[in-house]
């Protein structure tokens, strides 16, 4: 495919077709959490797509099903100095 690169404001963008944007699962109404990173290797400009996720969602595939943080005692051992327990 060949693709123009165009004017846009002070600076320059390059159309990326719907078809392009199926390949990648993307949603054309939808760019919201979608970011690209750009690396240049000689005469080539590589966009690789990346998918912001949220915290939750991180830690959500970490956990899978399971309690990161569950609730337990811990012994911080006897009270130092003038702490009143």
């Amino acid at each position: 495919m060949k693709f123009n690169l165009a004017k846009w404001g002070n600076s320059a963008a390059i159309r990326i077709p719907k078809t392009v944007l199926e390949e990648l699962n993307i949603d054309s109404n939808n760019f919201e959490n979608i970011s690209f990173s750009i690396e240049i290797k000689g005469e080539k400009l590589i966009l690789e797509k990346k998918q912001k996720k949220t915290k939750f969602e991180i830690l959500a595939e970490q956990a899978k099903g399971e309690k990161l943080n569950p609730k337990i005692d811990i012994d911080w051992g006897d009270p130092v100095g003038k702490e009143v327990w």
